[in-house]
Formats: structure tokens, C-alpha cells, sequence
């Protein structure tokens, strides 16, 4: 085959490659919008624990972030969602009302209403019911555009993140 020929077939190959990645790539949704939320927009869940309303859910992007998700739980008394645990993401919670426990790296803090944690991402995290009234909070939890996600940690068990070791 002659070079002139080659040019034409080499340059149809590498659009349509092009173009069937470009395909395959899924779309990211757009960014959030501004509005207001009522409670009756929220998905309501829950279970044996307690109940969340989720107002964006995990993976929802904003401007500044790759995923936003914000949430009011509220806890039985005794309950908890989860042991503590760790991720990527930045989180805040704040205690709207109630009392109970938060474990941050290690450490047990007596909660109440008005309260506010928050905590980087891999740190060690939990929050549980420790009162005899249903614990309320609403949550913030996001991963930020353009900012390197941090490395996890070293593996260890949370058991000996819980007891600061």
C-alpha cells in the first residue's frame, strides 16, 4: 500500500478511536444548582437505628466539590449508624439535639445539642446515641475539586485507631 493511501486510513482509524472513547467516557452530572430543600424533598431511610433524611446524596457535585452530601439522622437512644470509621472525604456534623458520644482518633467526647465535629479525611470517626432521647444531627460530607485526594493510611486495624495507638 502506498503512503498517500495509508495517510487517509490511519487518520479514520484514529477519529473513530477517538470518538469511541469519548463515548465511553459516562458523563458527570452538573454541578448542583441553587435552591432550597424542604424536608419534603428529602429521601427518607433508616433502619433499626434510626432515620436519615438525605438531601444531596454522595457523589452529588457542586462548584467547589467532586461530591456533596448532606443529611439529618437521628438516632435512637443505645444506637449508632456505623462503628467508627474512615474515608476519603472532609465531614462535619452538627448536634441539633440530644446527646451521645464522639469518637474522633481515639477519643471519646460527650456530645449535645449545638455541637460541631469535624474531621479530615482518613481520620478515624463515629458518632452514637449515649442519651436516653433520640440524637439528631445534620452532616456535610464532600470531597473537593482540583485538591489532590490524600493518601489513605497505612492499614490498621480501627480498633487501634479507636484506642489512639
Amino acid at each position: 500500500m502506498k503512503l498517500p493511501r495509508l495517510i487517509p486510513l490511519l487518520l479514520t482509524g484514529a477519529i473513530g478511536f477517538a470518538a469511541g472513547v469519548a463515548v465511553e467516557k459516562p458523563a458527570q452530572p452538573p454541578d448542583l444548582g441553587s435552591r432550597i430543600y424542604r424536608l419534603a424533598d428529602a429521601r427518607k431511610g433508616g433502619g433499626d437505628w434510626g432515620t436519615i433524611y438525605t438531601y444531596t446524596s454522595e457523589g452529588t457535585p457542586t462548584l467547589g466539590t467532586e461530591s456533596m452530601l448532606t443529611a439529618e439522622l437521628e438516632f435512637l437512644p443505645g444506637k449508632q449508624l456505623q462503628p467508627p470509621h474512615q474515608h476519603v472525604n472532609e465531614e462535619f456534623q452538627y448536634i441539633i439535639e440530644g446527646s451521645g458520644t464522639w469518637y474522633l482518633n481515639g477519643k471519646e467526647t460527650p456530645i449535645q445539642k449545638g455541637d460541631l465535629m469535624y474531621a479530615k479525611p482518613w481520620d478515624v470517626h463515629g458518632i452514637a446515641n449515649t442519651g436516653t432521647t433520640p440524637l439528631r444531627f445534620f452532616v456535610f460530607k464532600w470531597i473537593s475539586k482540583g485538591v489532590e485526594k490524600p493518601a489513605a493510611p497505612p492499614a490498621r486495624p480501627v480498633a487501634d485507631a479507636q484506642a489512639g495507638s
